[in-house]
């Protein structure tokens, strides 16, 4: 498995010798003009090492990367004053071998795998998993257990409640974290050619198809493919997964030949696929392949205590953005931990854009923010069903009344795609 150095210095690619991708020591080299854009490529590809130059003008190092500091903890990251000093550096790092990059660069597991998951979970950092409830600090624990293994895991929970960010906690913390991990939304590919996207396929396979393409299994090879809304992948394409996920193999569109791949599934659903198995709507065999280990994502009416630290770690996120830092009142604190959260962190997410945006001091109070805040209780249902296609559907409904019927801007505040969006009102007749 290759090691990654991110490179962040303007016009990098022209001042570096042209990689190779991968040379003798398997040293990988990726590059970035800005931070901003070393952000996305750190939760594409988490590298082993940054190296980055000060600030010509201040000298000083670049207000977003110390919040890179601050955001990804477990990453490496060296600063440089003049560029000269950066490629010295780097040049020194490419004639090391294969096993001294491996020794420098990253941190060396516990003797035979032990862990004191209790204590472990007190030291566990990964950007976005925030809070410190028992649910939270259980689920930490859970990961940090299976993180080390290859075997396949399906993340259940409502929508907006963090699954894919658990799902890079276990790539972060596993032997894979230096290789890519592959973020794949089922409902959001067009229904005609997810085959191809997720399978590849050959050029002349069918109209259009120009030239060759690997896929997204096969761009995984070495890495971790996160199947988001698994639900949603057409039953035809169930099978061929099942036996990809059998055979470690894949066959692409218009190809007799099976290549074999090297990859670790994390599967992610807010649906019963138990329930869905009766209704024909999902294999009964892909079902018992993904459901090895079963993670549940708490809702966040199930760890009110994090709110605190969640609004913080939004509201300082914000600040990158340009946002004014500002501080809850007690009130506020009170008010947000008394509502239902149908939409769960993506609607608390939301909610702290908005009172960023329209408050006009340094403290919110709840006033600022855009909740239910006493609801009329003849309004309401006398008791309200726990099953996730209620607060699915609330949640939704919710998104619709802020965006005036906006379909498009509703989907975008929910996190979803448009189509996902059509398929949940015609699903819940909304």
């Amino acid at each position: 498995m290759s090691l990654t150095i991110l490179i962040i210095a303007s016009q990098a690619e022209r001042r570096l010798p042209a990689p190779s991708g991968r040379d003798e020591n398997h040293l990988r080299t990726i590059f970035a003009d800005t931070p901003e854009e070393a952000e996305k490529r750190i939760k594409q590809t988490p590298p082993n090492l940054v190296l980055a130059v000060l600030d010509a003008a201040t000298q000083t190092p670049d207000l977003s990367i110390r919040r890179m500091l601050e955001r990804h903890p477990s990453v490496k990251i060296m600063i440089f004053s003049v560029w000269q000093e950066l490629l010295n550096t780097f040049h020194a790092l490419q004639t090391l071998t294969s096993p001294q990059l491996r020794n420098l660069l990253i941190t060396p597991a516990r003797q035979n795998g032990q862990r004191n998951s209790a204590a472990d979970a007190e030291q566990f950092h990964y950007d976005g998993l925030i809070g410190g409830s028992r649910e939270i600090r259980k689920l930490k624990e859970i990961i940090l257990k299976i993180a080390p293994t290859i075997t396949t895991v399906l993340l259940q929970g409502e929508s907006g409640t963090g699954k894919e960010v658990i799902a890079r906690a276990i790539h972060a913390h596993s032997s894979r974290s230096s290789a890519i991990f592959m973020p794949v939304d089922c409902a959001a590919i067009n229904e005609s050619i997810i085959e191809s996207e997720l399978f590849g396929h050959t050029r002349g396979a069918f109209t259009g198809a120009d030239r060759s393409t690997l896929g997204l299994i096969r761009s995984s090879d070495g890495g971790t493919l996160f199947l988001d809304e698994i639900a949603e992948l057409p039953l035809s394409l169930q099978a061929k997964l099942l036996r990809t996920l059998q055979e470690r193999t894949v066959k692409p569109v218009g190809s007799p030949t099976l290549y074999p791949v090297d990859i670790r599934i994390i599967a992610a659903t807010n649906c019963n696929l138990a329930e869905a198995v009766k209704k024909g709507t999902f294999r009964q065999d892909l079902y018992y392949r993904l459901n090895a280990i079963t993670m549940y994502a708490p809702p966040l009416r199930e760890r009110i205590g994090d709110i605190p630290q969640l609004f913080t770690h939004f509201a300082r996120k914000f600040a990158g953005e340009g946002y004014a830092e500002k501080t809850l009142s007690g009130s506020a604190i009170d008010a947000l931990s008394s509502y239902d959260w149908p939409g769960n962190i993506r609607e608390l997410e939301n909610i702290v854009r908005s009172a960023l945006t329209f408050s006009r001091g340094t403290i919110i109070e709840p006033c600022d923010l855009f909740i239910p805040l006493n609801p009329d209780p003849e309004t309401q249902p006398a008791a309200k069903p726990s099953s996730m296609a209620y607060h699915e559907k609330e949640a939704i409904r919710k998104a619709l009344n802020q965006t005036t019927g906006n379909r498009r801007e509703a989907a975008r505040l929910l996190g979803i795609s448009e189509a996902t969006l059509y398929r949940r009102i015609k699903l819940y007749s909304i």
